[in-house]
């Protein structure tokens, strides 16, 4: 973007001027105090005090010198340099007659409080004829006084803090704003003193009197208006960019002054003050504010004299924040001063500096409507001289002899109202503006008598028309417009593109690909300032790169109304790097042209004509073209694009691959040959690996040209090795020819070092085809495996001069590299055999030889067989061919492919199965058999035996260690397993069975006891191992044995031995016990086996448990003693069982019918049929609950039948305990809610106990409260009990007449 004017392509900011922050007039005491002024007395105040919060807010910028404001403007454009100055300079005084005063760096120094004995003297405001400050110093009062005091310090850390605040905003504009940040200003600081432009000059200081009003030389214009003599533009300029700098940086839209309000000097050491020194003291203070209203006031009437708002920041300390006399001390000041009543005036007090950003943020959201007023009644003006241009079709109105055409006029108007509609964020009303300028300025090029070409003024209007197009795309890019962007992009490459070519300046001159690929550039780094401010561009796969040609020549904007294809760039807004790629192309296309009109500027000045007449290019800065670094600029655009992509990972890593490829040709075209190797050498391993073949025949060649212009030898025999292979793209009499230069080049020069040179050759197309394999993928260790390697030339290889000296096969371990010389025979045969022999641990014993020379379709065969002592994989992992000759060791590299057929006696043999690329060397593996012996199923309780038996059929002595795992249920529930005297709940880990012989056999017996019944899973792990055998261990650690390992699981059913059906009856009792009658329980019960195996019964046993409320009253089991069975049950036996309990009832009546706990269990002791080890197995009787029995309780309600409206009246209700015994207790009384009845007490209420055969009377009031009629009485509900024994007692309702039971009716 440097080629064109910031000013034209910067986003435009509102301008805000901050003064009172900067150093005094050199003329003003050093010892004075700034009076300060402000606006409404409702803006908010900054300062600790409890009155009144701290407001806080942004930032601003420090002001810049006049002549850094109106330097000439530099502008290029396809007709000129870039170094030509498109605009003169222009004299200061002739563009601005009232200069702009800037501060310098330095911290402003704030005045100090006077002491209390010094004399206040204010001195008077002249304004001057500019309508600004004519005295040099502001009001001030002059203190005498030796020190500052602590208060003065405090603000002079203020005003430090506030200036860094403001940093942050100095600057350049800048071309990309993020949205966050379009609303804020652009702040500098700047002199209390400063002055502003000036808005208007007579274009003729003297006018004649023959001049009348309707001559534009009579009237008063800006000091920038082509109208004026001494403007850049006079007389037919458009618009230069010292009019944007003006408004940008010189003419604010408000201004803020920094004033410090007068404070009267702190008294210490007395009581108070007499009435004599207050009133001194007042008085000093009417007098200060009145020179403050005098400043504020002259200030506030020249500013909006050119409509620019004042507001006045007061800057006080906290005692006088709070103190009771600010208020209407601001009222005065602001009234008397005219201030308006919208954030005008604000109060600032000493605060903390991180507290002041949020001041300053605070202090732009209150200016920023004022702002946008201001440019508002701007753009209000432009539009109506815009609307008095006369209407005609383009080019029909005739520009004056001398002066601006109407077109241009209109191109100046709607620029001005574009950037104001931009200022103020009103984008879309900006892009229109932009719109039109841009059409009448390429209707303006469309004519030659409005604007001819190669003028100044044509080279200022192309520079205009390229910034117009770049602001409205980045309006369209701020809406996200997406692929939209697009249209005006190429709508404006496509117009100026023809315009070009009519003025001479097409495809075969530089001055076309120039202003190209500046087009492209400066939309990719548009791009780029949108992507790193959060703009999102969808990325659609890999792009594909244009040709400058097809860039030369953008769609049309019909093209952009058929359906988008993903396969076209041109419909696709791709990401920087795309645009940086074609802006690159472009600038290549320049370099080819200038160097056409270079050589025949060389061509023209070597004939004797053209040296006679020193002959001069007629092409427009043909000389400044000259000092163009073409390839500079071009390998920065494709590294920028080469960056970008690499940002991108995933699909754009190859195109960066590509672009770096385009950086290195560049490298190699411009002579810089070290650079272009060294990316060469970066590049291509990974296009060789993606198999882009035309690039890399292409960076072959570069490559070996760079080795040549460098003399790196060693580069250039590997880059001939690489080009002699079959798919290296050189063919014919060429290729023939590189073994001889490969052998020059091995004779007359030496490698810079004595290292081998390897050359890794192309796995895709190498040297030759080499083949390797084995006859079978596995071996045993120490026996042998066959392997056979075949290497064939190609028929469109030609090395049959060069004479190999040694063929070398590595294979994957650490064997010595099998070694075949060079036979001492001149050529071999069309085919050669070689037998390696055994190749051991060690390598071979005796050497081979074979002849190694390779003309067109010779091919040589190595057979062998490999023995390995240790387990592992095996392959063939390269061949290597060395040449000696001179000084050089050149060693070509081959990675086998996998073999296709076996070749024994010339013959090639394709056998039944695959041959393998590798062996796997294993070792004998152990024979070892294991059989599980067990029950089908188990009984709970039991502990059943699995007998594991293990034989060794193995020829060698084996190690064995037993593991069981037990594996977890749902639930723990004490199952166990045991081994030998080892017994666990889960595991039994490496359990040692001792050394086996061959043919010997062990067994072990486990025992596995549930006491629940469940299905258990048992993992048995049988580990062989043979003393010596070892494994390498992980990363270089120490060896490990080796072992075998063989794995069962058993499934065991655990089974329920008995089964109990029990039925329990009940029956009453006439017997009565303390808080009931007793119940008789009869539990009949019937016991069987029901598991597949029979059990042997010893005994069976009642057994009562601890339940209190059952008594055991008899049964046909002996309860006592157990009952001796000793016989053998299977699923056919049963066993009947009776018995009789007296129930009696719960104690308390709430636990009525809770009874969990079972009153007895049967007890049986048993063993299977192969054990003597009883087992007791316990299984309770069913629980037996205390039988319900009606309730005692009963409830009567009685009511009047009549009642009155809004009057109380009884509601009664008797509850009654008929029970001969028990008293009721428990009880609980609820009453409902009801719409036309309120209570005059509480709903619910916990009654007392109810004795045997007592009633209890509970009396309530009911209020009718919804009218007269018949109504239904609230519902009484009345509880016994607590939780899930609560029951209802019933009520019944005691009427006089039966027809309308539970209904009152109300009388008024």
């Amino acid at each position: 973007m440097n080629s064109y004017p910031l000013e034209f392509l910067a986003h435009p900011q509102p301008l805000m001027f901050v003064a009172g922050l900067t150093a005094s007039s050199p003329s003003s005491s050093s010892r004075e105090r700034s009076l300060s002024t402000a606006s409404a007395s409702s803006a908010p105040q900054a300062g600790p005090s409890s009155r009144r919060g701290s407001v806080a807010s942004t930032t601003a910028i420090t002001g810049t010198g006049t002549s850094a404001f109106l330097d000439p403007v530099q502008a290029q454009s396809p007709g000129t340099s870039p170094s030509t100055n498109t605009t003169p300079a222009v004299p200061l005084s002739a563009v601005l007659t009232t200069p702009v005063t800037s501060p310098g760096t330095q911290l402003a120094s704030l005045p100090t409080s006077p002491p209390a004995e010094a004399e206040c003297v204010v001195s008077p405001v002249i304004p001057s004829e500019t309508g600004e400050s004519a005295q040099s110093p502001p009001p001030a009062i002059a203190v005498s006084g030796e020190a500052e005091t602590k208060r003065d310090e405090e603000f002079a850390e203020l005003v430090q803090n506030l200036r860094g605040a403001l940093e942050s905003k100095r600057g350049k504009g800048k071309v990309w704003i993020p949205d966050v940040d379009r609303r804020d200003f652009r702040i500098v600081l700047v002199d209390k003193g400063v002055r502003l432009p000036t808005r208007k000059v007579h274009p003729n200081p003297n006018p004649s009197t023959s001049q009348t009003l309707s001559d534009p030389s009579a009237v008063a214009h800006s000091p920038l208006s082509p109208f004026t003599p001494s403007s850049p533009l006079y007389p037919d300029g458009l618009i230069a960019p010292v009019w944007i700098r003006k408004h940008a940086e010189l003419v604010p839209s408000v201004f803020v002054l920094f004033l410090r309000l007068f404070e009267s000097p702190i008294v210490e050491g007395e009581a108070e003050l007499c009435a004599t020194d207050v009133q001194e003291r007042e008085a000093k203070e009417r007098e200060a504010d009145e020179a403050l209203v005098k400043e504020i006031g002259e200030r506030r009437r020249r500013l909006g004299e050119r409509g620019i708002k004042l507001t006045v920041v007061l800057m006080a300390s906290a005692a006088t924040l709070d103190s009771p006399a600010l208020d209407p001390r601001l009222s005065y000041l602001r009234r008397a001063s005219a201030l308006s009543a919208k954030a005008s005036l604000f109060v600032l007090t000493p605060v903390p500096a991180e507290q002041l950003p949020d001041f300053v943020q605070s202090l732009q959201d209150a200016l920023h409507d004022s702002a946008l007023e201001y440019y508002s009644s701007h753009a209000k003006r432009v539009r109506r001289k815009r609307q008095r241009l006369p209407i005609g079709p383009p080019g029909s109105a005739q520009h004056p002899a001398k002066g601006l055409s109407p077109q241009g006029w209109a191109v100046r108007y709607d620029w001005k109202a574009g950037w104001f509609a931009e200022i103020r964020g009103d984008f879309e009303t900006a892009r229109r503006h932009y719109e039109d300028c841009w059409n009448e300025l390429a209707r303006m090029f469309s004519s030659t008598q409005i604007m001819p070409p190669r003028t100044k003024r044509w080279a200022e209007a192309k520079v205009l028309a390229d910034c117009v197009a770049v602001r409205i795309c980045r309006l369209l890019l701020y809406e996200n417009g997406g692929v939209k962007v697009l249209g005006p992009f190429f709508v404006h490459l496509k117009r100026f593109g023809d315009l070009s070519r009519g003025w001479g300046i097409g495809e075969d001159t530089f001055e076309f690909w120039s202003w190209l690929a500046r087009q492209y550039r400066i939309f990719a780094e548009l791009l780029e300032l949108g992507v790193q401010s959060g703009l999102r561009i969808p990325t659609a796969g890999s792009p594909v790169f244009p040709t400058a040609a097809a860039a030369a020549i953008p769609p049309t904007p019909e093209y952009f109304s058929t359906p988008m294809s993903s396969a076209n760039p041109l419909q696709i807004l791709h990401q920087p790097a795309f645009y940086f790629y074609i802006a690159a192309s472009c600038s290549i296309q320049r370099q080819k042209r200038f160097e056409e009109a270079l050589e025949a500027e060389q061509d023209a000045l070597a004939s004797e004509a053209g040296a006679a007449s020193g002959y001069v290019s007629t092409a427009p800065g043909f000389a400044n073209e000259k000092k163009v670094d073409h390839a500079a600029l071009v390998i920065e655009l494709f590294t920028k694009s080469y960056s970008l992509l690499k940002e991108q990972r995933y699909a754009q890593d190859r195109m960066a691959l590509f672009v770096a490829f385009r950086i290195a040709e560049t490298y190699c075209q411009s002579g810089q040959y070290d650079m272009a190797m060294r990316f060469f050498e970066r590049i291509s391993p990974s296009f060789k690996k993606d198999k882009w073949t035309p690039v890399v025949r292409e960076i072959r060649t570069l490559w070996y040209e760079c080795a040549q212009r460098t003399g790196n030898v060693e580069d250039a025999a590997r880059l001939l090795v690489e080009m002699m292979c079959p798919g290296s793209g050189v063919e014919g009499d060429e290729r023939a020819a590189l073994q001889d230069d490969l052998l020059s080049l091995l004779k007359t020069t030496a490698p810079p070092s004595t290292d081998p040179v390897v050359v890794d050759s192309d796995t895709g197309s190498p040297l030759l085809d080499v083949q390797a394999g084995f006859w079978q993928e596995s071996a045993l260790v120490a026996e042998e495996a066959p392997f056979q390697i075949v290497i064939t030339c190609p028929e469109a290889v030609e090395i049959a001069n060069l004479g190999f000296s040694t063929l070398s096969i590595s294979f994957s371990d650490s064997r010595p590299d099998l070694l075949i010389k060079a036979a001492p025979d001149a050529e071999g045969e069309v085919g050669d055999e070689v037998h390696a022999g055994i190749l051991g641990p060690g390598g071979m014993s005796t050497g081979c030889s074979a002849s190694l020379r390779w003309s067109p379709g010779r091919w040589l065969v190595i057979s062998g067989k490999l023995r390995h002592d240790l387990e592992g994989e095996l392959r063939i992992t390269g061949v290597k061919l060395g040449l000696v000759e001179g000084s050089w060791n050149l060693t070509i590299s081959f990675t086998p492919a996998p073999l296709r057929a076996w070749v024994a006696g010339g013959r090639t043999i394709l056998p039944l199965h695959d041959l393998s690329p590798s062996v796997s060397f294993e070792t004998k593996p152990h024979i070892v058999e294991m059989s599980v012996t067990h029950e089908p199923t188990a009984y709970a309780g039991e502990r059943l035996p699995v007998v594991i038996k293990v034989e060794n059929k193995d020829d060698r002595q084996l190690q064995l260690r037993l593991s069981l795992f037990l594996q977890p249920g749902d639930e723990a529930d004490g199952s166990t397993v045991t081994l030998d005297e080892q017994s666990s709940s889960t595991l039994l880990k490496d359990v040692e069975l001792g050394n086996i012989r061959p043919g010997s056999i062990v067994e072990k017996s486990i025992f596995l006891h549930s006491p629940l019944p469940a299905t258990k899973v048992i993992d048995v792990s049988l580990q062989s191992a043979i003393e010596g055998e070892t494994l390498p261990g992980e990363d270089g650690g120490a060896d490990m044995p080796r072992a075998e390992e063989i794995d069962k699981t058993i499934v065991i059913p655990v089974l329920a031995p008995f089964e109990v059906v029990s039925n329990v009856s009940y029956r009453n009792s006439l017997k009565a016990a303390e808080n009931g009658m007793i119940s008789e329980a009869v539990v009949s019960s019937l016991i069987a086996t029901p598991g597949p195996r029979a059990i042997y019964l010893e005994s069976i046993q009642l057994r009562k448990t601890a339940v209190e409320e059952v008594e055991l009253v008899s049964s046909s089991l002996n309860a006592s003693d157990p009952v001796q069975v000793k016989r053998l049950w299977d699923d056919s036996a049963s066993f009947s069982v009776m018995s009789r309990f007296a129930v009696h009832p719960p104690r308390r009546p709430s636990l009525a019918g809770i009874m969990p706990e079972s009153p007895a269990e049967l007890v049986f002791q048993w063993r299977n049929e192969t054990s003597s080890t009883l087992t007791k197995t316990s299984l309770p009787l069913p629980p037996l609950l205390y039988p319900q029995r009606d309730s005692f309780l009963s409830a009567t309600l009685q009511h009047p039948v009549s009642v009155h409206f809004d009057r109380p009246f009884p509601v009664t209700l008797t509850i009654v305990n008929a029970h001969p015994t028990q008293p009721a207790s428990d009880l609980r009384l609820q009453g409902d809610t009801a719409d036309a009845f309120v209570w005059t007490g509480s709903r619910s209420a916990f009654l007392p106990e109810i004795e045997a055969g007592a009633e209890l009377q509970v009396n309530t009031e009911v209020v009718a409260v919804g009218g007269t009629g018949w109504f239904t009485l609230p519902s009484f509900r009345v509880f016994v009990g607590q939780g899930e024994a609560r029951q209802e007692v019933p009520i019944g309702v005691k009427w006089s007449d039966g027809d309308r039971k539970g209904m009152v009716f109300v009388r008024p």
